[in-house]
């Protein structure tokens, strides 16, 4: 089975180059300052887009384990100052990272193409519904509300998103704009839109499976994921579970481990790497592609 699909105008999937989607935060509590640009944030987006396909722009980390949450007027009111200039000044396709209904309508009306929703539609399930009335694009992300003992990670993942999917495609969200996030890094689902901080070892609620070791399981079965039949999106530039496993201290000194873990995922299936490292991934992410494309050349 051939996966395709469009994320805004960038065709994505089998057979294509691996896209690439550059982080820029307009928060200035996320996790990795080199993301974050206020003052300049159309001067960033600018030099993104010489490597990336599409610019996905958050107004609110969403890292789980600082505490990083604002009401959504701030949300509204950080995007309202610039988005509608990066809209107007860059080429690629503008993607933003929310999950919150009336800034994602907002988002799009002013020309963004793609909603980022970390909760996959679960936290704000009317979010389906602002998606198809724009016609727009959306990354779903792996979210549970509930924890499963006893089941592989990848499966709950699977399970996941296949309820966020069906929700979206029942509600006319149209099929080829959906693509599928598998969540590296998230835990469950907080019962409400409030702040929320989650650490200790055990982020989805099985002994069996610690945050970094979950998160592992996820990058090594990450093709199961073709079973949606969706587009791959991956995120894992500068995440905690690499800090945890390679011994550091701090986002800013896992690069190397980033890369690693970019090419893995192509190797592994994903069509799309979400990265504050454009330049870079793009590179790991060409060579790890290369290597697919022989596979599948000599495996023929």
């Amino acid at each position: 089975m051939e996966i395709r699909g469009v994320l805004g105008r960038v065709e994505v999937g089998d057979g294509l180059p691996v896209r690439i989607m550059a982080v820029l935060n307009l928060s200035p509590e996320s996790f990795y300052k080199g993301s974050v640009a206020v003052e300049n944030a159309v001067e960033r987006a600018l030099g993104l887009e010489k490597y990336a396909d599409i610019i996905d722009v958050g107004a609110m980390s969403t890292a789980p384990y600082l505490e990083t949450w604002i009401p959504p007027e701030k949300e509204l009111e950080r995007l309202k100052a610039v988005l509608p200039d990066i809209v107007k000044s860059v080429k690629a396709t503008v993607s933003v990272d929310t999950y919150r209904p009336e800034v994602a309508r907002y988002a799009l009306k002013v020309g963004a193409e793609v909603i980022n929703d970390v909760t996959g539609g679960k936290l704000y399930p009317d979010m389906c519904r602002v998606v198809a009335e724009h016609d727009a694009s959306v990354v779903l992300l792996a979210r549970e509300r509930e924890a499963r003992r006893g089941v592989a990670p990848i499966q709950r993942v699977l399970d996941a998103l296949r309820e966020s999917v069906e929700h979206f495609q029942r509600c006319g969200v149209d099929p080829r704009k959906i693509a599928v996030d598998p969540g590296v890094g998230f835990p469950l689902l907080p019962p409400r839109d409030e702040p929320y901080v989650v650490k200790g070892e055990y982020r989805h609620g099985d002994e069996e499976w610690p945050w970094w070791k979950w998160d592992l399981h996820i990058l090594a079965n990450l093709r199961e994921l073709r079973r949606l039949g969706k587009p791959i999106l991956i995120g894992v530039s500068r995440k905690s579970f690499l800090r945890r496993i390679v011994g550091a201290e701090s986002p800013d000194e896992v690069l190397p481990a980033s890369l690693a873990a970019e090419a893995v995922a192509v190797l592994h299936g994903a069509h799309v790497v979400r990265t504050h490292n454009p330049k870079e991934t793009r590179q790991a992410a060409a060579f790890a592609k290369a290597l697919v494309d022989l596979f599948q050349k000599l495996d023929h």
